[in-house]
């Protein structure tokens, strides 16, 4: 193989791979919406107050399977409160 090649591969794997981690994050993005829609109801004062916990726990790098359950407990709270 020749340099030109190995360029070719090495580029393209590392293109995929940046692809793969982008589209990873989107899909992890449009869940977590999916999910805060369907938990508020078309309430925006709750889709509001569940975004905001989000971005909070993602600020303190809780991980991805608690974040979804304290969200839809945080809804049941908000709820009850509200």
């Amino acid at each position: 193989m020749d340099a030109i090649s190995i360029g070719i591969i090495i580029f393209a794997t590392a293109t995929a791979l940046l692809f793969k981690f982008i589209l990873y994050h989107k899909i992890c993005n449009w869940m977590d919406k999916d999910l805060i829609s369907g938990l508020a109801d078309g309430d925006n004062e709750k889709r509001n107050y569940l975004t905001a916990q989000l971005n909070k726990m993602k600020t303190d790098k809780v991980k991805r399977k608690l974040q979804h359950q304290r969200l839809t407990e945080l809804a049941t709270e908000f709820e009850q409160n509200h």
